[in-house]
């Protein structure tokens, strides 16, 4: 399994499949995906990318003033779930926003996937709160060496 970094372009068909079924293709383009402090990992298995996470510049004064990046569009695919693709992605992004003078690392967790970032070391800095369209999440948080 190679981690590596990938073109926005490359996450929609996941971003479409696993995260918003029930939209277009152009519904899964989201605001920052090409600036130039955007990164985007995927999880490549035979040529194949099979696991997605998206890294923003953008910090969350709800929870922090300092220096942050945002995790958006996590998703692996369903055939490969529970073999550690997750962890990778994710300690690529935190990677990314360390050397990136990041302080933390903030992600709208599905409620769903709060076992997987309590797992990871993130803790929670909310109540439940719904996602229009999308379902309930928490603010979750990791700070960053």
């Amino acid at each position: 399994m190679l981690i590596r970094k990938i073109k926005s372009i490359d996450t929609l068909s996941l971003r479409q499949e696993i995260l918003r079924p029930r939209s277009e293709v152009s519904e899964c383009l989201y605001e920052g995906d090409d600036d130039n402090t955007t990164a985007h990992f995927g999880a490549v298995q035979n040529d194949t990318i099979v696991g997605i996470i998206s890294v923003y510049n953008r910090s969350n004064p709800i929870i922090c003033s300092d220096h942050g990046f945002q995790l958006r569009a996590m998703a692996t695919a369903s055939n490969v779930r529970g073999r550690g693709i997750g962890l990778k992605l994710l300690e690529a992004a935190e990677n990314y926003a360390e050397q990136n003078n990041s302080n933390y690392i903030w992600a709208n967790s599905r409620t769903v996937a709060i076992g997987f970032y309590k797992k990871a070391g993130y803790t929670i800095e909310s109540q439940e709160f719904e996602i229009k369209g999308v379902g309930p999440h928490y603010l979750v948080r990791k700070r960053l060496a």
